[in-house]
């Protein structure tokens, strides 16, 4: 039973509305600062998994093609137009801007430590780092919902979808799958979560859902460098 990848997504929605609940008593200056900060954070959570690759040419590699890929499929576009019509339904916060809720979105579903942490409980079990992953998603979740809104709320719900696929899916990738390949992994995703804080930030408006197919090809290209080396 993937006890982790549960527990994480009820933080995120739990951390959703005690944000959306909290919000409306908190001065817009000041949920402003704390989204400014929270992109900070997002960097620099980032920048800690990027360090940790085994080898940046093929995490290099993967986000270029990957992000012409995305860019090609227009994935921002449709991601946007996709979640655009099911939010409409839900209550938002005054300051809510879908680009900022797209980001969230892209932040917890495919965030590189979160989808790391299915692949290790997948193959091994150990929900450790989910468990650990839920504190910090909790808290995550409830400072964006102080702006956007009971809408991050229902991110827990693409984010199992996504997650629980991946849990499924991390049985027949084991056998395949080096440490180093992992690592490559999660520094990939650290450049999605390093795009997404500064994009919450305002300092950058990157593409970032464009950037999702970057995920997909790490893990080959990652194996096909470890064999030419």
């Amino acid at each position: 039973m993937p006890i982790g990848l549960l527990t994480d997504c009820i933080g995120v929605l739990l951390g959703g509305l005690a944000g959306a609940a909290l919000g409306p008593r908190l001065p817009q200056r000041i949920s402003r600062n704390i989204t400014v900060v929270l992109g900070f954070s997002s960097m620099a959570i980032g920048i800690n998994s990027i360090v940790k690759a085994s080898a940046m040419t093929p995490v290099v590699m993967a986000v270029i093609f990957g992000t012409l890929l995305g860019e090609v499929l227009q994935m921002e576009k449709h991601i946007t137009h996709l979640f655009g019509k099911a939010v409409c339904r839900l209550p938002h916060g005054e300051g809510f801007e879908m680009d900022h809720f797209i980001t969230v979105v892209v932040l917890f579903c495919a965030s590189g430590f979160g989808i790391y942490g299915v692949l290790v409980e997948g193959m091994s079990g150990n929900a450790g780092i989910l468990l650990s992953k839920a504190v910090l998603d909790f808290c995550t979740a409830a400072v964006f919902a102080v702006t956007l809104g009971v809408a991050v709320a229902a991110v827990a719900l693409p984010m199992a979808a996504v997650l629980g696929i991946l849990f499924g899916a991390a049985g027949m990738l084991a056998p395949f799958v080096t440490p180093a390949m992992l690592q490559d992994f999660m520094a990939c995703g650290g450049v999605l979560t390093m795009a997404a804080g500064l994009r919450v930030s305002g300092i950058k408006n990157v593409p970032i859902a464009n950037m999702i197919p970057s995920l997909l090809l790490i893990l080959p290209l990652s194996a096909g460098w470890l064999l030419l080396s």
